[in-house]
Order: C-alpha cells, then sequence, then structure tokens
C-alpha cells in the first residue's frame, strides 16, 4: 500500500468507471437495472433510443 500513486484530478476525470462497456460510434452504453431475479447489466444502445428505466 506505500506504492501507490497518487492521481492527479485530470487523471481521475478520464476515468470510465462503473465498468461500462466501450460502445460503438452511434450508441451509448445504457446501465439496465436489476429486475425480477435477473442481474443489473450494461447495454450499448442507439444514439436516438432513450435509455431504459
Amino acid at each position: 500500500m506505500k506504492n501507490l500513486k497518487k492521481l492527479t484530478k485530470s487523471d481521475l476525470k478520464k476515468i470510465n468507471g462503473g465498468n461500462a462497456p466501450d460502445c460503438p460510434t452511434g450508441t451509448t452504453a445504457c446501465y439496465i437495472p436489476p429486475k425480477n431475479g435477473f442481474p443489473s447489466y450494461w447495454k450499448c444502445i442507439s444514439d436516438t433510443m432513450e435509455c431504459p428505466d
């Protein structure tokens, strides 16, 4: 734990948190919450559509 690198604020802003996928151009990563016993997951959805609730 002594050798941890301190990150600058600009470095922290570059981190894509939450394990969201790197979606292709024209799509957006949407978080799908857990429902009916199924776990939560990420899905790439077209930019013309809204993320489901």
